[in-house]
């Protein structure tokens, strides 16, 4: 009985593990909830956030470069020997040394030197503190600060244009879900259409045995049934390439299964847009926003450049002893003010003028061109919304005329007029104009959410899969 007991045990944990086995080799079933979540895997959110990092990165090591810097530097052995005296020697000693500075022109440096003579057995020390402002031209025009400023606006306009990023990339990531889904609706419809071709081949042969069919009717039976295989072919290859494309767009590997094409659950539209009210803040858009910061940037520089002209004046202040074992010292203070104005500079200064006028000129323009280009992509949008529109009411009418035939063909089939691979034909091509209305119904809602977001393209150096 133990022994009995003991392999119905075993059988029972071997029927479980292969049903874990079987359950495992069952594809994922992949929502569109599911692939949404996924959007900071799609190329587009992680260029953005390559950006941001980048100029994260910028920005802190401006603000590294004014940090605390100590030093430890000098000469570790120094032998002097002087040919007038006849006489040697031999020191060692290293300074330690502290700099600051900050971006507002202002500049601190410490020193404090020892010195051991190895000859006599003498040390002596100096340290030194020195303080240097820049008063002209002023220090928020300097190169750092301009430089910092642009990091902080690049910054900023990242941040701002995040939901448009991530808006977009749903957008792009769920028009590849559909596409994938509407591939796999048309590869059961043409395999639908596969079986009733090799029906009628099949009515057809059996008629040329009675002598109802003749050679030209068995042709074009076998040549639908092969036209029918070549396109169930392609149409497998077009939904492994959809299915393809949505797993690289957010980052997945593996057998997945998409939910089934509900024909029944028609997309809802957005209803009207207004397209006034969106160019009216294209100036505002999220396209426009990295224009705007490089042309204040150029007029900044274009003004710090000019303010250069003028003079250039520091106030430096300075402390410093000097001590020697056995001899005398002193602490001297220093204060003193410094100009200076290039009399002849090879028309440096003229040349950079120029450059950065040119520069400023380009960036207004580079302005007003994507003011322009988001303009265009609007009005593009809305005419692109009534040709599909145009496109989705050809597809109703076309699947209200099938419904009628089909309803014709029932009646013709009930009365016995027509065979069935005849109301099968009506039935295919029902569902057919089902699919294409789905289809058109769909773009043309995809069109109208993503103008009413104001979604017309992608922004600098973004551009992943789905566009």
């Amino acid at each position: 009985m133990r022994r009995v007991g003991f392999l119905a045990a075993a059988v029972c944990l071997l029927f479980g593990l292969t049903h874990v086995a079987c359950a495992a080799d069952v594809p994922g079933v992949l929502t569109l909830e599911d692939v949404l979540a996924r959007v900071e895997y799609h190329s587009d959110y992680k260029a953005w956030e390559s950006s941001l990092e980048s100029s994260t990165a910028t920005l802190q090591s401006l603000l590294d470069k004014h940090g605390l810097a100590l030093e430890l530097s000098g000469n570790l052995l120094t032998y002097s020997y002087n040919l007038d005296t006849e006489s040697s020697r031999l020191s060692t000693g290293a300074g330690l040394s502290l700099s600051k500075t900050n971006r507002w022109g202002t500049s601190v440096q410490g020193r404090l030197t020892p010195t051991w003579d190895l000859s006599k057995g003498s040390a002596q020390t100096s340290w030194s503190l020195e303080l240097t402002q820049t008063l002209w031209p002023l220090p928020q025009q300097g190169s750092d600060q301009l430089t910092l400023q642009a990091a902080y606006q690049t910054q900023g306009v990242l941040h701002r244009q995040r939901d448009y990023v991530v808006a977009n990339a749903q957008l792009k990531i769920e028009r590849l879900y559909r596409a994938a889904q509407l591939a796999e609706a048309r590869v059961a419809l043409a395999e639908a259409r596969l079986g009733e071709a090799i029906r009628s081949l099949s009515v057809l042969e059996q008629k040329q045995a009675m002598g109802e069919a003749g050679e030209a009717d068995l042709i074009s039976g076998e040549l639908s049934v092969l036209r029918a295989e070549r396109e169930l072919e392609a149409l497998i290859a077009s939904a492994a390439a959809a299915k393809a494309n949505l797993l690289k767009a957010v980052d997945l590997a593996g057998d997945y299964q998409l939910a089934p094409l509900d024909l029944e659950e028609l997309p809802e539209s957005s209803g009207e847009i207004d397209v006034d009210a969106l160019i009216s803040q294209a100036h505002q858009h999220p396209l426009v926003l990295q224009y705007e910061v490089e042309l204040d940037r150029a007029e900044r520089e274009l003004e710090a450049s000019l303010a250069a002209g003028k003079p250039q004046a520091s106030l430096r202040v300075s402390l410093g002893e000097r001590t020697a074992q056995g001899g005398q010292g002193g602490t001297t203070f220093e204060a003193a003010v410094t100009i200076g104005y290039p009399l002849l500079d090879r028309n440096q200064r003229e040349n950079t003028i120029k450059a950065l006028t040119d520069s400023q000129e380009k960036a207004e323009d580079s302005y007003a061109s994507a003011v322009e280009n988001v303009v265009s992509l609007i009005k593009d949008g809305a005419e692109e919304i009534k040709s599909l529109e145009r496109d989705e009411r050809i597809a109703f009418l076309t699947l209200r005329q099938a419904e009628l035939e089909w309803e014709l063909a029932q009646r013709q089939y009930a009365a016995g007029m027509i065979e069935s691979t005849t109301l099968q034909s009506a039935e295919l091509r029902l569902k057919q104009a089902q699919l294409d209305y789905y289809e058109s119904l769909w773009n043309c809602a995809w069109a109208k959410r993503a103008l009413n977001l104001g979604l017309v393209g992608d922004l600098t150096g973004i551009g992943g899969q789905g566009r």
